[in-house]
């Protein structure tokens, strides 16, 4: 797979969400399915440089559709409970397992996008990044995004696809 254009993409991927990707400046945030994968794209105006689409840088992640369940209960399950609830223990920023296949990992970022917000790394060690040489994947997301952007509970509606 190369890096996606969501303006112009094969017939066989389709775009199940999209909105401003709330805590990045001028980013659009993108949710692509394709019959096995879901795939986070962030696209930001190019300003400089040579763009990966015309006008814009593109960041990619690449998940099988059954890790969405995996991703959503990380969040929800082990870094927003206290260990006292069941969460990850005190301390602990980070949680790396092998999901369908797949070695993930998320990863509790206290600053990122606009200066203090506080969000998620996702990390794919399967996939070479599509840019740059790299052996993973790396895509963040703000928990305002998540919450207030809606896209938390649009990724639940993919677990019942």
């Amino acid at each position: 797979m190369n890096l996606l254009n969501p303006f112009n993409l094969e017939s066989h991927y389709s775009i199940f969400f999209s909105a401003d990707h709330i805590g990045f400046d001028d980013e659009k945030l993108f949710i692509v399915l394709d019959s096995k994968n879901t795939i986070f794209l962030g696209l930001t105006p190019a300003k400089f440089g040579n763009p990966d689409i015309p006008n814009y840088y593109v960041y990619q992640l690449e998940i099988r559709k059954e890790s969405i369940k995996w991703l959503i209960d990380c969040i929800e399950k082990k870094f927003w409970l206290s260990a006292a609830q069941g969460g990850l223990p005190k301390g602990q920023y980070s949680y790396k397992e092998d999901v369908d296949g797949e070695t993930l990992a998320l990863y509790r970022e206290m600053n990122m996008g606009a200066k203090g917000q506080k969000g998620f790394r996702f990390t794919n060690f399967s996939r070479p990044n599509r840019k740059r040489d790299k052996k993973f994947q790396d895509f963040f997301v703000t928990d305002i995004m998540l919450i207030e952007g809606g896209l938390l509970d649009e990724l639940k509606k993919i677990i019942s696809l």
